[in-house]
């Protein structure tokens, strides 16, 4: 009786512990494998694949950290490798390899490459150091943090010193002021653009007339336009999005003062002339507004953001659109003050009691001027922001034709701003000069692609792309090409 007790107690366990190691391999795959969040510079990196930790290392898809270190990459199916190229060092990661290669150099892995659910993946701190950049992991956060370096902000898109001649949009002068600047600062050779603030007008003819290496414009070109350069093609590029701030110098009324679309408009074509008008008092009570003349100030350079300005003005007053229309310069009803660049305007306005205009909202900020509130499609007074030109941005991407040429202005969003503009970077598909083509694809890619323009972009009050229309510019940059042969693969 006791040998068969003691048997089945035997049996017992046995049957416990296969059960138990049945389940090992899924308890094992579940501590091993889990989703963690990876930050570069401070900024959050998103994939369509999360990253995931295999024997203790990180895994990401291959073009995110490729990508977000600026190297190209590339994948080879016959040998199932992996190649990662920048500033002359090259990444060979074969897929279940345990060793892998930097510069012909064999290294060894703790984790190798792998497919996931048919997605490459491949370790993020190997990749990573061996681009220069340093890697940090947070396990109480579950955060991979990892930091550029001079070394892994080095750029090589040219064989020897290369200059770019550009212009356009005074719109998005200062950021693109400011990224030019530090674009040169980390390539080697050193790649020099240079920009000139002259209204996107002549940034499109300067482009059209390949006296321009690229421009810059607010303004979408003409399907006209666009049959000038055929069967060649002029790229739109989005880069931010910005808000026109409509800006007023009225003694005693400080910054805040509401706007509804007729009546700004009205102002615009001559109909309302004095401040103290009884449709401006209605809609600011308690405001004491003088009985003052107004003067109208507007652009007298081809400009992009008269184009914005002027396309809102078409969508919310049929009397514009017929008398008026949308352009880069058009012809100013009644008695106006004109001037040059968006600075030019904020100084008119500023110096002339009782005036009104328009300025990109950095240049409105930065020269302390006024900025009204304006009445949006959904019937809220929004003053101009970086949040609000983000509001007006809402289902972007589905509503962006594959050109990317579209208005932003009159959003329907409750939070919008109603003046809100995308200003893109103008170039050639198909590209004459190897160099030059290179340049421009790594500046854009470096720019938006990778996204560090948004650190300036913030800081000057524009409004980033949303991740959608960063994935269509990458499609975009895809089509560039140097005889048929494509400069970003």
């Amino acid at each position: 009786m006791k040998r068969k007790t003691s048997f089945s107690r035997v049996f017992t366990v046995l049957i416990c512990l296969a059960i138990l190691v049945s389940l090992l391999p899924t308890a094992a795959f579940a501590q091993t494998r889990r989703p963690i969040t990876i930050e570069f510079d401070g900024r959050g990196i998103r994939g369509d694949v999360s990253p995931i930790i295999v024997g203790g290392r990180t895994l990401v898809p291959m073009r995110i950290i490729f990508e977000t270190l600026g190297a190209d990459v590339s994948w080879d199916e016959a040998t199932r490798t992996v190649s990662g190229r920048k500033a002359g060092r090259v990444i060979n990661l074969v897929i279940g390899n345990r060793t892998a290669t930097i510069d012909g150099r064999s290294v060894a892995l703790e984790q190798p490459a792998q497919i996931n659910n048919g997605r490459t993946l491949v370790p993020l701190r190997f990749v990573g150091e061996a681009l220069g950049a340093q890697v940090e992991w947070d396990g109480a956060r579950a955060i991979v943090r990892i930091s550029s370096t001079d070394a892994s902000r080095r750029r090589t898109p040219v064989e020897q010193a290369l200059r770019l001649t550009t212009g356009g949009a005074t719109f998005p002068f200062p950021l693109y002021t400011r990224l030019v600047t530090e674009y040169r600062r980390i390539t080697d050779p050193d790649v020099t653009i240079d920009y000139a603030s002259v209204g996107s007008g002549a940034g499109i003819r300067g482009i059209l007339a390949r006296t321009f290496d690229f421009a810059g414009t607010d303004a979408q070109l003409t399907d006209a336009q666009m049959a000038q350069v055929a069967p060649n093609q002029i790229l739109h590029i989005p880069t931010v999005m910005g808000a026109v701030a409509v800006t007023y110098n009225i003694s005693g009324v400080a910054t805040g003062l509401r706007l509804t679309p007729d009546v700004l408009a009205d102002i615009y074509l001559g109909v309302i002339t004095r401040w103290n008008d009884a449709r401006i008092t209605a809609l600011n009570p308690g405001v004491r507004l003088p009985d003052q003349r107004i003067t109208v100030v507007r652009r007298s350079d081809s400009s992009g953001t008269t184009f914005i300005f002027t396309d809102y003005l078409s969508a919310v007053s049929e009397r514009w659109e017929r008398e008026v229309g949308r352009a880069t310069s058009v012809r100013w009803p009644g008695t106006t003050v004109g001037a040059h660049g968006n600075a030019g305007v904020a100084a008119q306005v500023s110096q002339l009691p009782g005036a009104i205009g328009y300025v990109e909202l950095s240049t409105a900020i930065q020269s302390r001027l006024n900025m009204a509130q304006l009445r949006n499609r959904a019937g809220n007074f929004v003053a101009p922001s970086v949040d609000a030109t983000s509001a007006a941005a809402a289902g972007l991407v589905e509503q962006m034709p594959r050109d990317m040429r579209m208005s932003l202005v009159n959003s329907p969003g409750a939070e919008a701003y109603p003046i809100v503009g995308l200003t893109w970077i103008l170039v050639y598909r198909d590209q004459t000069d190897l160099a030059k083509a290179r340049a421009t694809v790594d500046f854009l890619r470096w720019a938006v692609v990778e996204r560090n323009l948004e650190p300036f972009a913030a800081d000057l009050y524009y409004a980033p792309l949303p991740e959608g229309v960063i994935t269509r510019v990458r499609e975009q940059l895809q089509t560039i090409n140097h005889n048929g042969q494509p400069i970003l693969r």
